[in-house]
């Protein structure tokens, strides 16, 4: 300890390890125990506070050659009740605290696990209180989101020299910022930040808020970057990212843009971020709240995974970068993920974790809502299916509540329920309200707690104010109760009248409920087009129920929520082939449509395969409506070579590299050889290109071994190409 400070004792506990174990079981694709049930799972509370925290400062010396910080952090209090005498704040395991000092004076302290427990003397309510905390650290191994937080060194390959793939990030969520920096960290208070970051002079420091100054320190070989935020938010969104980057600035409205890329990467900053203006006036809009941090810093960062939403500030994985051969803006879903938590996770955060569906839900809800704006109506009814189909994968596993306080240790409550779940549930209410009120709900549960820790029961009174519906039967059945509607369905015309008799099938001996579903029914009796059907109500409350309704003439295709417009499976629709040819032409939902396509290559008839080519020729857009063309493929049929060589013209890049994938499946030909020699070009779709030099070498490997050279020079991001002809030539 240096000179000043106060003594300490220590308390050593195991955290770590099993904090590491923990991580790692909320990972893993199966688990042995159900982690939202005894004896897996415990009750977790929001802890108690003494003390209101106000402002974080950290100031910190960055030595990358020898993998070490000296820092120390200043947090500043509101004392909440008279009488107490200690203040706890956290501190990862692995920093050596040098000294602590309360309102400048040294202090006391104790280390138990990860709390730091100091002695202030006797605190009186409303008065500020100062504490300051020196650390060190060496040889962090800090991880991505999933896999433990804290600070990472970026690491050269091992034997590879590399300048540019040095530097550092942090990553703070759920509880690791503490790792790097000692401060209160949970998510139930909100306060405002301070970074002073001294690092190498050629290096950038990118952090929250805005950079109030980069100065260079006396002999010119280090350089300190302050990066202020004033506004209040949880410290888990504190962020500092280090290295030699590639920095591209730009403003939408009075907003600075930060693109961040490692240096040398800077050429796909517009191919990886070029619709990040289009979002954020998308979102302002739709939510009625502007942006509300003072700039947007997008970081793409070696060694990190997906994506993570610090304040004003993202961390995004450096191989989610894109370029334009790869398909249209292919980094926008993540992109708008992340930007959506500055509104959801951000202006709003969660209490505590069992209510992170309030953060992750709402991003991924989002980022759909996004894709219906940027890319179409098609575009979303495909992403709100996939996200029933991932939680759907999750719930063979385990069923939980959405808001729970009973888990087994805030890492686990990252799952396909907080994700894609949540995200259906919220499409469901917006169906349930209507765009207007659910979206002027959305805007007062912004506007009533921004820049404050929330629960669930808050979000619900703001929707219920907002529509005039009481929504706690909703919220106690979707929300606070675990599962989903499974449903089958059956229907006959006889005498005049259409009977339609629906089962709710789902497993209710966990808990699970039968749903109130105002679900829609969708009568066909015109095939020709889309535009001639009729809607009926079905309100289903019951486990079992039949409706009637009157019709002068039998149906010729009945479908069951066909808008798509709740969270709920439907295991089979038990469509005749003439059904699923009129689902194709005639449902309203693109992925009831490709789902009879589907259909109908599974047992493929002459008639069925016209009507599939027919609607795949029609689906000619960027975006098209059918995106699976997998198992027709897959069949291999020659009478399919015409169909697929029009195909290659598909403005879809995926369309496109299936095309070529299916005609390399047939025998070749002098025209299709000549044809998929052409596409070998820089300028091609990178997947086209691949998909074309695999069929040449199946072809004919020594006929084609100039093109197979040739393409040895096309270069794109990740090497693909040059990989896919080295293949090539080597088989």
């Amino acid at each position: 300890m240096g000179p000043g400070w106060g003594s300490v004792e220590v308390v050593k506990k195991p955290f770590a390890s099993l904090l590491v174990v923990a991580s790692l079981a909320a990972i893993l694709p199966a688990q042995r125990q159900n982690p939202f049930q005894p004896p897996a799972a415990k009750l977790h509370y929001a802890p108690d506070r003494v003390a209101d925290l106000q402002h974080v400062r950290i100031d910190i010396d960055v030595d990358y050659p020898n993998r070490t910080i000296v820092g120390k952090t200043t947090n500043t209090f509101i004392a909440l009740r008279t009488g107490a005498d200690s203040v706890t704040l956290h501190a990862g395991e692995s920093l050596e605290i040098t000294g602590v000092k309360v309102n400048g004076s040294p202090a006391d302290f104790a280390r138990v696990e990860r709390e730091l427990r100091i002695k202030t003397g006797k605190l009186t309510r409303g008065k500020p209180v100062s504490i300051d905390v020196g650390y060190k650290s060496q040889n962090s191994r800090g991880q991505s989101f999933g896999a433990g937080g804290g600070w990472h060194w970026i690491q050269p390959r091992q034997g590879v020299e590399d300048p540019v793939r040095v530097g550092f990030w942090t990553q703070g969520e759920t509880a690791y910022n503490s790792e790097w920096a000692p401060t209160w960290d949970y998510p139930n208070d909100f306060a405002t930040s301070e970074t002073r970051t001294t690092v190498d002079a050629t290096w950038d420091v990118v952090g929250n808020g805005v950079l109030k100054s980069a100065t260079p320190n006396a002999g010119g070989k280090r350089k300190t970057f302050v990066w202020e935020m004033t506004q209040p938010h949880a410290t888990y969104l504190i962020s500092l990212v280090g290295g030699p980057f590639d920095i591209q600035k730009d403003r939408w409205q009075d907003i600075d843009l930060w693109y961040v890329v490692p240096k040398g990467q800077g050429k796909y900053i517009s191919s990886s971020f070029g619709d990040t203006k289009d979002m954020l006036t998308f979102f302002s809009s739709r939510l009625g709240v502007k942006y509300p941090w003072p700039k947007y810093a997008q970081n793409a960062m070696f060694d990190f995974g997906g994506g993570m939403e610090n304040v004003s500030s993202t961390t995004l994985g450096e191989g989610a970068l894109t370029e334009e051969r790869d398909g249209f803006l292919n980094m926008s879903g993540l992109n708008a993920h992340e930007l959506a938590h500055q509104w959801f996770g951000d202006l709003v955060s969660c209490k505590h974790w069992g209510d992170i569906w309030l953060n992750e839900s709402f991003a991924t809800f989002m980022q759909a809502l996004y894709f219906e704006h940027a890319r179409g109506k098609d575009d979303y009814d495909h992403e709100v299916e996939g996200m029933m189909r991932g939680y759907f994968a999750e719930s063979r596993r385990y069923k939980r509540p959405l808001s729970t306080k009973l888990y087994a240790n805030p890492e686990v409550v990252f799952d396909s329920h907080a994700y894609p779940k949540g995200g259906s549930v919220l499409h469901t209410l917006r169906r349930l309200l209507g765009d207007e009120p659910f979206f002027a709900g959305l805007n007062l549960y912004l506007t009533q707690h921004r820049h404050t820790p929330v629960e669930s029961f808050q979000l619900r009174r703001a929707l219920t104010e907002s529509s005039g519906i009481n929504l706690e039967r909703f919220w106690e059945q979707w929300i606070d109760k675990p599962g989903h509607p499974v449903l089958d369905y059956t229907w006959s015309y006889e005498g005049g009248k259409l009977k339609v008799a629906v089962k709710q099938t789902q497993d209710t001996s966990d808990g699970t409920p039968l749903y109130d579903l105002p679900m829609k029914l969708m009568v066909v009796r015109d095939g020709l087009s889309r535009s001639p059907f009729e809607l009926f109500p079905i309100p289903i409350t019951q486990a079992e129920e039949s409706f009637e309704f009157d019709l002068p003439s039998r149906p010729l295709f009945v479908l069951l929520d066909p808008f798509h417009d709740f969270l709920r499976e439907i295991p089979n629709h038990h469509w005749t082939p003439e059904q699923a040819m009129l689902a194709l032409r005639v449902a309203p939902n693109a992925a009831d449509r490709e789902a009879a396509m589907n259909h109908l290559v599974r047992s493929p008839t002459h008639d069925g395969l016209r009507v599939v080519t027919e609607s795949l020729r029609e689906d000619f857009g960027l975006h098209p409506a059918l995106r699976n063309v997998g198992p027709l493929v897959n069949l291999n049929r020659e009478d399919l070579r015409g169909f697929w060589t029009e195909q290659l013209k598909h403005p879809n890049f995926d369309r496109r590299a299936e095309a070529v994938r299916a005609l390399g499946r047939l025998p070749a030909t002098a025209a299709t050889t000549l044809e998929l020699r052409s596409l070998v070009t820089s300028e091609a779709p990178i997947r086209v290109v691949t998909n074309a030099l695999s069929a040449l070498a199946a072809w004919d490997k020594e006929g084609n071994k100039e093109v197979f050279q040739r393409a040895l020079n096309i270069e794109d991001r990740r090497g693909l190409i040059r990989r896919a002809a080295e293949r090539a030539l080597r088989e």
